[in-house]
């Protein structure tokens, strides 16, 4: 009984601290995007033959390694020096770094990065999943995108500093010439990543890259479609943290879609078949991202983040069987939260995000200046979990809720009324 109690009082502490954390920290903003430049001089000569241009610049995709963040710059337009960056402080302001170098960037060399949306890293290898879309400008107001490269797949290891390998895909499986690798999920078999499902928003297409065997195919459906005719397809996607489910969504749309992780492995397989609606998200949301007991995604017509508490839902119903009931606006902000885009972890139960105001970039009406304040911003926020992909025994004890009534009064109770339960006071 002494260990059992000794565990509630853990239990409680935990959820307590997870309670007192504030709603969010805001760890950087950008009026624009600012480059560590190897010269004055080289930033002059990128401005002058137009592959710098300010406002074409916009952060989307975040990843945090080793305290270490990490972001993406897309090449939607031209104008965009690196697509793949490191933050960095430089005289006191956050700037952006090329990773892994300034040659990775380079502009029709096949070998480096031509444009980055997302990328994943694997907390307990340090290796970078990066996807390249090999095609830039696909937004271009002066042309069609410039289809440049093949898309690629690249692993590098952040430890070791180096490639250590790279897959290109056929244009069997995913169109050279038309394209959009957006977001990448993890999946370990036996103690290894085995596969990565990606997700292409122009061509509503599941990629999956088989790493053992070097290989891929996509699925297609209906599921991945937007629910208007003009509106944007799969983006979306999140893996569980018993890599025995796959999530994802359209941008234009509600709905919320699962697929087993066993089906998808056959290139033959009946996909359609096993594809289920699991419920209505509050909002069309851009990124997904899974802990070890909840589901988060942004709100782009609230302008924050929801929680489905899918841990409590499944406790009835099963993970095969769960709908999407038991949701939670964790933050909202109408000002510094426009556009929440994509969603990383740290080691220290935090989730961190990206918010951009994609909307006012598109249109052409985002403020440069910094007379109207920053335009984008990544937060971080106490939810008490860590990344579908950390090694872990069991689920943690905390779960996404944060602004509720736990406190360490809280907590005692809570331990009192189990004991009591139990008949053990």
């Amino acid at each position: 009984m002494a260990q059992l109690v000794t565990s509630l009082l853990v239990m409680a502490v935990t959820c307590a601290q997870g309670a007192n954390s504030p709603p969010a920290s805001l760890v950087y903003s950008w009026v624009s995007v600012q480059y560590d430049w190897p010269s004055d001089t080289v930033r002059q000569q990128y401005v002058s033959h137009g592959k710098y241009i300010v406002k074409n610049n916009i952060i989307t995709g975040v990843k945090v390694y080793n305290d270490e963040v990490y972001v993406t710059v897309p090449r939607w337009r031209p104008g965009v020096p690196s697509t793949l960056n490191r933050v960095v402080m430089k005289n006191g302001s956050a700037v952006l770094q090329p990773y892994p170098s300034w040659q990775y960037q380079t502009l029709v060399d096949c070998s480096a990065l031509q444009y980055v949306q997302s990328m994943e890293v694997d907390p307990n290898t340090g290796l970078m999943w990066i996807i390249d879309n090999g095609r830039i400008n696909f937004n271009s107001q002066t042309g069609p995108p410039s289809n440049l490269c093949p898309p690629k797949l690249v692993i590098y290891d952040i430890e070791k500093e180096k490639q250590v390998h790279s897959y290109t895909f056929p244009d069997h499986v995913a169109n050279h010439s038309s394209c959009f690798l957006n977001d990448i999920v993890l999946h370990y078999v036996s103690g290894d990543v085995r596969f990565a499902y990606i997700t292409d928003t122009r061509d509503a297409k599941l990629y999956v890259y088989d790493y053992a065997s070097d290989t891929s195919h996509f699925f297609q459906h209906s599921s991945m479609l937007p629910e208007t005719s003009d509106g944007i397809p799969i983006d979306g996607i999140a893996l569980s943290a018993d890599f025995q489910y796959l999530y994802y969504c359209p941008i234009t749309g509600l709905g919320l879609f699962q697929v087993p992780t066993s089906v998808l492995a056959d290139p033959n397989a009946p996909f359609g078949k096993h594809v289920r609606r699991v419920g209505t998200r509050l909002s069309r949301s851009d990124g997904l991202a899974y802990g070890q007991r909840s589901l988060f995604y942004g709100m782009l017509d609230k302008n924050g983040v929801e929680c489905w508490h899918i841990a409590t839902d499944a406790e009835d119903e099963g993970y095969g069987n769960v709908t999407m009931t038991t949701q939670e606006e964790l933050m909202q902000d109408d000002v510094r939260m426009r556009w929440v885009d994509t969603f990383g972890w740290d080691q220290s139960g935090h989730l961190w995000f990206t918010a951009n105001d994609l909307t006012s970039y598109f249109n052409g009406s985002m403020d440069f200046t910094g007379a109207s304040g920053p335009n984008m911003y990544v937060w971080k926020v106490f939810v008490n979990e860590s990344s579908y992909l950390t090694n872990v025994s069991g689920p943690t004890s905390g779960t996404c809720k944060l602004a509720a009534s736990a406190s360490w009064a809280a907590g005692t109770v809570l331990v009192l009324f189990v004991l009591k339960r139990l008949s053990w006071m």
